[in-house]
């Protein structure tokens, strides 16, 4: 059974099972425990798996779109036939794990080894690997607008936008800049006025709000 809303972070701990849902939505599972469970044919959207352990676990013919995975522990699962579109690997550890005819498009890669996994194919023409984070220049003025966002009551447990200690997430706002360009990220950010109007999980998930903030 999966856990109920939760306002900050989502709990999540299976083993040794199969999960009855097949569509997880607007979750951030940080630091989530799984082992040898089934997600085969889930469809996962706008999820977060910041650190979380994801060990000898099934995915197969899984769907994944906008799901982060940010220093998760991916080792000798098997995620044969999945589909990933728009999702974030950051550090996250793929040794053994099985991504044979998995299709991957405008995902990033960042410091991961691909080549301790199996079967993986990743496309540099459809993404982005990348060996270390990013630090895009931007504005000052910039910076302060999203520093205005950092306590944030609707930001700040998925670090998106900010790391440990305060400092702008490199990635994150390399995301923006790319999606939105600079001109439009200034015009959302300022119509934001510091405040998110709804929960922010993961980085796309803060590009649409600061889009639409923009488009008025």
């Amino acid at each position: 059974m999966l856990p109920k809303n939760d306002k900050s972070v989502s709990r999540l701990s299976i083993f040794y099972r199969q999960v009855k849902h097949k569509r997880i939505r607007n979750r951030f599972y940080s630091k989530a425990q799984c082992f040898r469970a089934g997600f085969s044919g889930v469809s996962f959207y706008n999820v977060n798996f910041k650190g979380a352990a994801l060990t000898n676990c099934s995915f197969k013919g899984a769907d994944f779109q906008q799901v982060e995975f940010l220093g998760s522990n991916l080792k000798k699962s098997n995620f044969t036939n999945a589909r990933f579109k728009s999702c974030v690997f950051s550090a996250a550890l793929v040794k053994d794990a099985n991504f044979k005819g998995c299709t991957f498009e405008d995902c990033i890669f960042v410091n991961i080894n691909l080549d301790a996994a199996k079967n993986v194919f990743v496309d540099s023409r459809n993404n982005e690997i990348l060996t270390r984070h990013p630090s895009p220049a931007v504005s000052d003025e910039i910076i302060k607008l999203l520093n205005d966002l950092r306590f944030d009551k609707n930001i700040q447990n998925s670090r998106v936008l900010h790391l440990k200690g305060g400092k702008v997430n490199g990635l994150t706002l390399d995301q923006l800049i790319s999606f939105l360009g600079e001109e439009s990220l200034k015009q959302g950010l300022l119509s934001l006025q510091g405040k998110l109007p709804s929960r922010i999980i993961t980085a796309a998930d803060l590009c649409r709000t600061i889009d639409r903030a923009a488009r008025g």
